[in-house]
């Protein structure tokens, strides 16, 4: 996959969000997302946002909300 392609899946994901990601990704991920390395790529990214949300926590980010 080119660099252009990624970028545009990547986007694609920000927009989906986590949620709908995961589902497109469980259901049938080559009718909604593209092929194997679209597969890969939805998991990395959606790793990548659970990682993101438990690095912080709830007391913290509820904080930086009010800020």
């Amino acid at each position: 996959m080119e660099d252009v392609d990624r970028q545009r899946k990547l986007d694609y994901f920000e927009r989906l969000g986590p949620e709908r990601v995961r589902l497109y990704a469980a259901v049938d991920c080559e009718r909604f997302l593209g092929n194997w390395e679209v597969r890969e790529l939805a998991d990395q990214w959606l790793a990548g946002k659970e990682m993101e949300q438990s690095a912080a926590p709830l007391w913290r980010r509820l904080v930086r909300r009010r800020a």
